[in-house]
């Protein structure tokens, strides 16, 4: 039987049971260190989750950044309202007292991660039957299958609100939301160009094509999509939670999950801004030179990118994005001929070492980064395609050869690391401890390795400690 055709006690252990709220954590954060608001409209209920649990909260819900405590959330709350997550992960920013906090509004996003649809019934007039969540379901699976057609269905998450289907389509590496000051004299945030364009993309560029796919349909299945889905600061419905409507509750549950990587989503998406007539004839970005990164005729197959992803068999995840695009950046700024003989035989050989590559290149705002190469590196263990930038002028005065591994068990371990930062973060907070010169920066480096040794693990430790420590710190 489909989901929708089970009674609800049937559908919560036939259905909803397979996901775990770890499963669910773990698809949106991908593994990484990530804020997801929990959304209550009931502040009094907010403050008392918040001071109890011992957690971050705002007026408009409570924060979490792992699975135990948003399970420690909805065993809470679930009984006492109807709860939301925040779709798109959240940030501190500036509030009126003049502190720095998290928050609900569009402010507070730190990135774009998801396509975020809501599929409901036209008419609500008591709980949704069987019937009216199988419209849904209709609807929600050939926007599926329509992004099959791109390849685009394999990273999504469809759920039951209670009382409709929601969709969330992840995008193949989040978009960074530029931030938004705060003006504590008018006491109101104060947004730039490339905010303003990061929300019309989403409701004027890819909203608009959902919104105008899903109108045929609306007829037939009696079923629509909220407009309002592509609002930054949208929530969408908490799986394991109770939805309290009509003088009861239904619960809300996981119907599908797919972990898969939706290659040149965000490539995509970010494309939308050229057809919003707003920005069609105004040139924001400026590309920076390129120096000895430039790609010259007759030259494609020596560059850094091309060798390393002609010679090595290289985990699919995270793969296009950060190789293939930022190779792209650099042909688009070489202003190479993707026409060519060269070009032509170079990309057919790239399509069958690593699968299909698509060739439309980035809009303007991006420019090619070393670091986003390296970044690709450091989360496979591989060691870095490029050098990193100095962080100093002067040399630290260390020897490599005095930092010995065996050293670690008897160094004390008064290095204390962050939990929701990553290798990067930790050694840019790092790197303002070592003093020009002193010799004790040996022990400060035996300090730092320890406290990477109980926070990632001996493997990924030793790999940073032979490939990104001398040369992040650029000691000799």
């Amino acid at each position: 039987m489909k989901w929708y055709e089970l009674e609800d006690k049937d559908r919560i252990k036939e259905c909803y049971s397979k996901f775990k709220i770890q499963e669910f954590w773990d698809w949106w954060s991908d593994k990484q260190p990530k804020v997801m608001e929990v959304r209550i409209k009931n502040y009094l209920l907010v403050k008392e989750t918040g001071k109890l649990l011992k957690l971050p909260y705002s007026p408009s819900g409570v924060y979490v950044n792992n699975a135990k405590d948003l399970t420690r959330v909805i065993a809470y709350v679930r009984d006492k309202a109807t709860i939301w997550f925040g779709i798109h992960p959240r940030k501190k920013n500036w509030n009126k007292w003049g502190s720095k906090g998290f928050g609900g509004t569009d402010y507070h996003v730190e990135s774009w991660g998801f396509i975020f649809i809501d599929i409901d019934r036209m008419r609500k007039d008591g709980v949704a039957s069987g019937d009216e969540l199988k419209s849904c379901d209709i609807l929600a699976n050939r926007i599926l299958e329509r992004l099959e057609m791109e390849k685009w269905n394999k990273g999504h998450i469809k759920i039951c609100s209670g009382h409709g289907v929601q969709l969330l389509i992840k995008l193949d590496f989040p978009i960074k939301i530029p931030d938004a000051t705060f003006d504590d004299e008018s006491k109101t945030y104060i947004t730039n160009d490339d905010f303003e364009k990061m929300r019309r993309i989403m409701s004027q560029g890819i909203g608009k094509d959902i919104l105008k796919f899903s109108r045929k349909f609306k007829e037939e299945l009696e079923v629509s999509i909220d407009k309002s889905v592509s609002n930054l600061s949208r929530v969408g419905a908490l799986p394991v939670t109770k939805n309290f409507k009509y003088n009861t509750f239904r619960w809300r549950g996981i119907v599908e999950l797919k972990d898969g990587v939706n290659d040149g989503l965000s490539d995509y998406v970010l494309s939308k801004e050229e057809d919003i007539e707003l920005y069609k004839s105004k040139q924001v970005f400026v590309v920076k030179s390129l120096g000895k990164e430039r790609i010259k005729p007759g030259r494609l197959a020596y560059n850094p990118i091309v060798k390393f992803m002609l010679g090595n068999d290289l985990p699919e995840g995270m793969r296009n994005n950060y190789l293939w695009f930022q190779l792209k950046c650099l042909l688009r700024d070489s202003k190479s001929d993707m026409n060519s003989l060269e070009f032509k035989r170079i990309h057919k050989r790239l399509e069958k070492r690593q699968g299909t590559l698509t060739l439309n290149l980035p809009d303007k705002r991006f420019q090619f980064d070393e670091n986003i190469v390296n970044s690709f590196c450091i989360q496979n263990l591989i060691s870095p395609i490029y050098q990193f930038l100095p962080h100093r002028s002067k040399k630290l005065n260390m020897k490599l050869e005095k930092l010995n591994w065996a050293l670690i068990d008897i160094i004390d371990d008064k290095e204390k690391l962050g939990q929701d930062t990553d290798i990067m973060k930790d050694m840019e907070n790092f790197k303002g401890k070592l003093i020009v010169g002193d010799y004790e920066n040996v022990n400060r480096m035996m300090r730092f390795t320890k406290g990477c040794l109980k926070k990632y693990g001996e493997k990924k430790t030793k790999y940073y400690f032979e490939f990104l420590f001398e040369r992040y710190f650029g000691y000799r």
